[in-house]
Protein backbone atom coordinates (compact mmCIF):
# COMPACT_ATOMS: atom_id res chain seq x y z
CA UNK A 1 0.00 0.00 0.00
CA UNK A 2 1.46 3.46 -0.93
CA UNK A 3 1.28 5.86 1.53
CA UNK A 4 -0.05 9.77 0.47
CA UNK A 5 2.30 12.42 -0.06
CA UNK A 6 0.96 14.25 2.07
CA UNK A 7 -0.26 12.44 5.80
CA UNK A 8 -1.84 14.00 8.69
CA UNK A 9 0.38 13.21 12.24
CA UNK A 10 -1.84 14.71 14.87
CA UNK A 11 -2.81 18.01 16.52
CA UNK A 12 -2.73 19.77 19.63
CA UNK A 13 -5.34 22.11 21.33
CA UNK A 14 -3.45 25.36 22.05
CA UNK A 15 -6.34 27.39 23.54
CA UNK A 16 -9.99 26.24 24.42
CA UNK A 17 -12.53 28.61 25.89
CA UNK A 18 -16.17 27.99 26.22
CA UNK A 19 -18.38 30.61 27.90
CA UNK A 20 -21.96 29.74 28.07
CA UNK A 21 -24.88 30.27 30.09
CA UNK A 22 -28.14 29.20 31.17
CA UNK A 23 -30.20 31.36 28.96
CA UNK A 24 -27.92 29.26 26.36
CA UNK A 25 -29.52 26.04 27.48
CA UNK A 26 -31.72 25.93 23.61
CA UNK A 27 -30.07 28.81 21.94
CA UNK A 28 -27.73 26.86 19.10
CA UNK A 29 -30.08 28.57 16.57
CA UNK A 30 -28.43 31.40 15.30
CA UNK A 31 -24.57 30.78 15.87
CA UNK A 32 -22.24 32.14 13.76
CA UNK A 33 -18.90 30.59 12.57
CA UNK A 34 -15.49 32.21 11.34
CA UNK A 35 -12.22 30.88 11.11
CA UNK A 36 -8.47 31.88 10.93
CA UNK A 37 -5.86 30.24 9.33
CA UNK A 38 -1.93 30.48 9.38
CA UNK A 39 0.83 28.14 8.44
CA UNK A 40 4.25 27.58 8.80
CA UNK A 41 6.54 25.14 6.40
CA UNK A 42 9.93 23.52 7.28
CA UNK A 43 11.50 22.27 4.14
CA UNK A 44 14.18 20.96 5.63
CA UNK A 45 12.04 18.54 7.63
CA UNK A 46 9.50 17.90 5.22
CA UNK A 47 6.58 19.33 7.47
CA UNK A 48 3.81 21.36 7.72
CA UNK A 49 2.09 23.18 11.12
CA UNK A 50 -1.60 24.17 10.43
CA UNK A 51 -2.75 26.91 13.03
CA UNK A 52 -6.66 27.04 12.79
CA UNK A 53 -8.43 29.18 14.75
CA UNK A 54 -12.75 28.78 15.20
CA UNK A 55 -14.90 31.32 16.65
CA UNK A 56 -18.10 30.55 17.59
CA UNK A 57 -21.18 32.80 18.93
CA UNK A 58 -24.52 33.90 18.77
CA UNK A 59 -26.63 36.96 18.22
CA UNK A 60 -27.49 37.11 22.30
CA UNK A 61 -23.94 36.68 23.41
CA UNK A 62 -25.08 33.69 25.51
CA UNK A 63 -22.18 31.48 23.45
CA UNK A 64 -18.65 32.32 23.05
CA UNK A 65 -16.44 29.49 22.14
CA UNK A 66 -12.71 29.59 20.99
CA UNK A 67 -10.69 26.84 19.74
CA UNK A 68 -7.05 27.16 18.69
CA UNK A 69 -5.40 24.42 17.38
CA UNK A 70 -2.04 23.01 15.99
CA UNK A 71 -2.23 20.48 12.83
CA UNK A 72 1.14 18.98 12.14
CA UNK A 73 1.61 17.78 8.87
CA UNK A 74 4.42 15.76 6.66
CA UNK A 75 5.00 15.60 2.84
CA UNK A 76 7.27 13.91 0.53
CA UNK A 77 9.67 16.56 -1.13
CA UNK A 78 9.31 18.41 -3.97
CA UNK A 79 11.08 20.18 -6.74
CA UNK A 80 8.37 22.97 -6.66
CA UNK A 81 7.03 24.41 -3.29
CA UNK A 82 3.58 25.11 -5.81
CA UNK A 83 3.02 21.01 -5.94
CA UNK A 84 3.48 20.86 -2.43
CA UNK A 85 1.74 23.56 -1.30
CA UNK A 86 -1.73 23.29 -3.45
CA UNK A 87 -1.75 20.27 -0.70
CA UNK A 88 -1.79 22.11 2.27
CA UNK A 89 -3.84 25.33 1.12
CA UNK A 90 -6.57 22.75 -0.23
CA UNK A 91 -6.89 19.96 2.50
CA UNK A 92 -4.89 20.97 5.99
CA UNK A 93 -7.74 22.76 6.99
CA UNK A 94 -10.62 20.26 6.12
CA UNK A 95 -8.29 17.19 7.38
CA UNK A 96 -8.09 19.04 10.99
CA UNK A 97 -11.07 21.05 11.31
CA UNK A 98 -13.74 17.26 12.02
CA UNK A 99 -11.44 16.67 15.47
CA UNK A 100 -12.21 20.26 16.58
CA UNK A 101 -15.49 20.03 16.12
CA UNK A 102 -15.86 16.77 17.36
CA UNK A 103 -13.71 18.42 20.46
CA UNK A 104 -16.54 21.65 20.78
CA UNK A 105 -19.44 18.86 20.87
CA UNK A 106 -17.71 16.82 23.11
CA UNK A 107 -16.82 19.95 25.57
CA UNK A 108 -20.28 21.24 25.64
CA UNK A 109 -22.41 18.19 25.83
CA UNK A 110 -20.13 17.73 29.02
CA UNK A 111 -21.14 21.25 30.31
CA UNK A 112 -25.05 20.05 30.73
CA UNK A 113 -25.53 21.91 28.71
CA UNK A 114 -27.58 21.06 24.32
CA UNK A 115 -24.29 20.15 23.15
CA UNK A 116 -22.94 22.23 20.17
CA UNK A 117 -22.98 20.04 16.94
CA UNK A 118 -21.35 22.23 14.28
CA UNK A 119 -22.22 20.96 10.51
CA UNK A 120 -19.18 19.25 8.06
CA UNK A 121 -18.49 21.90 5.90
CA UNK A 122 -16.34 22.74 2.58
CA UNK A 123 -13.70 24.97 4.32
CA UNK A 124 -11.79 25.44 0.44
CA UNK A 125 -12.59 28.88 0.80
CA UNK A 126 -9.71 29.18 3.56
CA UNK A 127 -7.28 27.97 1.25
CA UNK A 128 -6.54 31.45 0.17
CA UNK A 129 -6.22 33.13 3.58
CA UNK A 130 -3.63 30.04 4.23
CA UNK A 131 -1.45 31.03 1.47
CA UNK A 132 -1.36 34.57 2.48
CA UNK A 133 -0.23 33.55 6.10
CA UNK A 134 1.69 30.86 5.46
CA UNK A 135 5.83 30.82 5.91
CA UNK A 136 8.08 28.42 4.32
CA UNK A 137 11.94 28.17 6.36
CA UNK A 138 14.52 25.77 5.28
Amino acid sequence: MALSKFQFQGYKILKSVIELNEESINENQGLSLSFKTSGVVKKAENSFKLKLGVKINNSNNTVNIEIDAIGNFIFEPAEDNNDISSFFYNNASALLFPYLRAYISTLTNLSGLKPITLPTMNLSNLSDELKQNTVFLD
